[in-house]
């Protein structure tokens, strides 16, 4: 047990000089208008056998709560060193809550490789008549959703722990499809268990798409809308730019390759559905030109020649494109197709046709299986008559043979049109169906075999979107005009976290969550 003192100006000087707050200024990744979305971890530090003196009081055991936001950049290079912000939360000593002072944020240091991390001293924290510089090494755990180990003192030899648990966050899209705007709200978890909600951060379009590119937020804001609206990623997700993509395009996707995969981190792939299009036009972030088009036309078998390009996904370096293959009224339903773009060579290089038709604003890969999901809406009510065409369902792609796996999970089976999907594992997804009366539901099934497992929702009101967060949660958007809400699941087991009221309708999500490598 070692009682915690002032610590020695020089020596303190010495190591401020170093890694307190009058370090160099982090420097944020190039790109046109914002900087990357940046790894946070929050992080509880605890020494149960120091003791400080407070006003006089002597306490024993010190805890604080740090808020650790590395510099993407530095901790995805090849040199191990790396550079993070520290914010301190809160102090307690004998479990009571301590004032302190601290100048926010304090540089910090250290190295990370090969899941191994420790810090330089990193402070100065003053609590009481103390001025503590606290030292981390650890390692990471569980694909590096948490990183543990031990903990120091400057100049107090009593051993520490710390936990440090990464951040989630959602970037949501809200709408309620009557007035002329949506607004952005963010969701963030603190320590896997505590969950709040920022409401009404920016506005954006009455039918947005959100999307997180590039580890970069983007909107893409569709019909009669026609734009790519780029948010601030630092906190505040304020508009950096919009980019028009032409009038009546009504995009409906984006992809935007990492920096150094087409020459350029600012190129956009974006989906263009807009019958007068229908195409992946090539737009400059940076300058808001579309520098290029891959015309889409040649690869529509309707008799209107509408390919009615929708979902995007970059997926080992080649971008997979639905088209709903539509003609102009929506009564001819070909088959759905799936096109690979080289986004290097800008043109098609493969054609994939899928057995169901109307592949519907869901597309993704899955790690945990190898394979892509797309899901098949088939017609809904009022397209081929008064009742659902059910010829679809959620079919996969097997992307190092670019073939179609056939339909995994027939909606005939599930009861009614898909709208949505999202892989948790390979024994775990999630679709919603809507029947013929327009009820909804999210529905589980298991990815490899097809089996449909259950129902773990339904709701009368309109469920816009699902999306898994890579760490366990399954998130629903009860589009409830209302009530909404947004419902936040345990995606392994299907069973309930948190239900969290919206000002708008939930319509799209996005996450913002990024890990150390």
């Amino acid at each position: 047990m070692g009682l915690l003192r002032p610590l020695l100006a020089c020596a303190a000087a010495g190591c401020l000089a170093r890694c307190g707050p009058g370090g160099r200024a982090i420097e944020v990744l190039p790109g046109p208008g914002t900087a990357r979305l940046a790894p946070i971890y929050y992080v509880s530090v605890t020494f149960p056998g120091t003791e400080i003196i407070v006003s006089g009081l002597t306490y024993r055991g010190l805890d604080l709560d740090i808020e650790m936001t590395f510099d993407d950049a530095t901790v995805r290079d090849e040199d191990p060193t790396f550079e993070a912000k520290a914010r301190i939360a809160s102090v307690s000593a004998g479990g009571v809550p301590q004032a302190y002072e601290a100048m926010q944020p304090i540089a910090v240091r250290g190295t990370y490789g090969d899941g191994v991390l420790a810090t330089e001293l990193f402070g100065q924290i003053r609590v009481g008549n103390a001025g503590l510089l606290i030292g981390l090494t650890g390692s990471t755990q569980d694909g590096a959703r948490r990183l543990a180990g031990a903990a120091s003192l400057f100049g107090i030899p009593d051993p520490g722990t710390f936990v440090a648990v990464k951040r989630r966050r959602y970037l949501v899209a809200g709408t309620d499809l009557q007035g002329p705007i949506g607004k952005v709200a963010v969701i963030t978890v603190r320590y896997d268990t505590l969950i709040t909600s920022d409401d009404d951060l920016e506005v954006i379009s009455s039918d947005p798409v959100a999307r997180v590119e590039d580890g970069r937020p983007f909107v893409v804001n569709r019909f009669t809308f026609d734009n790519i609206q780029g948010l601030d990623p630092e906190g505040s997700f304020a508009t950096l730019f919009e980019r028009s993509v032409g009038n009546l395009t009504n995009p409906h996707d984006l992809v935007v390759p990492p920096p150094g995969a087409v020459g350029d981190a600012g190129t956009a792939f974006v989906t263009r559905y807009g019958a007068g299009f229908n195409d992946v036009a090539v737009l400059d972030l940076g300058t808001g030109d579309i520098v290029d088009h891959i015309d889409l036309t040649p690869y529509a078998r309707n008799a209107d020649r509408l390919a009615r390009p929708d979902q995007a996904l970059l997926h080992d370096g080649l971008i997979y494109v639905t088209l709903e293959d539509a003609n102009a009224s929506f009564t001819e339903f070909m088959n759905g197709r799936v096109v690979v773009v080289d986004p290097v060579l800008r043109q098609v290089i493969g054609v994939i046709d899928l057995d169901g038709q109307n592949p519907f604003e869901s597309l993704s890969y899955a790690p945990s299986t190898g394979l892509i999901y797309v899901g098949l809406a088939g017609l809904f009510p009022g397209r081929a008559g008064p009742r659902p065409v059910l010829s679809g369902g959620i079919e996969t792609i097997d992307p190092l043979t670019r073939r179609a796996g056939g339909i995994l999970v027939d909606d005939d089976v599930l009861g009614g049109n898909v709208t949505a999907v999202a892989i948790h594992s390979a024994a775990r997804g999630y679709c919603v169906v809507s029947d013929a009366s327009f009820h909804n539901s999210v529905k589980a099934f298991n990815p490899t075999t097809g089996e449909v497992l259950g129902t773990i929702f339904d709701s009368a009101s309109e469920i816009a979107s699902i999306e898994v967060d890579g760490d366990g949660f399954l998130l629903v958007a009860d589009s409830s005009f209302f009530t909404p809400r947004v419902l936040i699941f345990n995606a392994e087991t299907g069973a309930p976290v948190a239900a969290l009221p919206a000002r708008l309708p939930p319509f799209s999500f996005a996450i913002l969550t990024r890990s150390l490598p």
